[in-house]
């Protein structure tokens, strides 16, 4: 399973992450984490100054950083949790 880590070494269980072409906003789906502890991590600069896609088991991986501006979660049917952030200038 892929992940994301933060500036804080959290982790999270993801099935996807990538840059929109549109809004530029940086976003991944997270899994098996409730919303409170994803609220009170990604709303938070510090933990989100750095980020990394851990993308598989051979630690082929992509660092974000400064996408430190929450721009909201969306909650799907199967349970994943969208973020969406945008990186600070």
């Amino acid at each position: 399973m892929q992940k994301i880590i933060t500036a804080t070494g959290k982790e999270f269980d993801i099935v996807w992450c990538g840059r929109s072409t549109i809004d530029f906003a940086l976003r991944f789906a997270i899994q098996g984490t409730d919303m409170a502890t994803i609220l009170s991590t990604f709303t938070n600069p510090e933990e989100t100054s750095l980020l990394i896609h851990l993308i598989d088991t051979m630690n082929n991986k992509a660092e974000y950083r400064g996408f430190t501006t929450f721009k909201g979660v969306d909650l799907h049917p199967d349970n994943s949790i969208i973020v969406a952030l945008i990186e600070t200038v």
